[in-house]
């Protein structure tokens, strides 16, 4: 393994982290722009464990394997709940109000129980 190998793998994950920062604009996106920072981050420190023979940094590298399967199901979860009660996956509120999807429910249903009332 060459030091440039590591240098790469250090570029994209600052990138990733650009991306991550500045311009996440859907939950989905969020997602899986944070495994691809963890996947990343699992390779530097496997590669600097076998490079300088250390146990206890591969060992590391699993932690981060483990972390990044635990966080992505949590993130799908999380944004399974994000679409069943906003109903989108954007982040941003733009045009979408949660308020307009919640009083117009209770106006449907207002106006079905009042049929069947009658």
């Amino acid at each position: 393994m060459y030091l440039g190998d590591l240098n790469t793998l250090f570029i994209l994950f600052y990138i990733l982290l650009g991306t991550l920062v500045l311009h996440t604009n859907t939950s989905l996106h969020f997602l899986l722009t944070a495994e691809l920072l963890w996947v990343t981050l699992y390779a530097i420190v496997t590669f600097i464990g076998l490079s300088y023979d250390n146990t206890n940094i591969l060992s590391l590298s699993f932690f981060f394997l483990i972390f990044s399967a635990v966080e992505f199901g949590v993130g799908l979860l999380v944004s399974l709940i994000q679409h069943f009660f906003s109903r989108t996956l954007n982040l941003s509120a733009g045009d979408v109000n949660i308020v307009t999807f919640t009083t117009s429910f209770i106006r449907r249903l207002h106006t079905n129980t009042l049929k069947w009332k009658y």
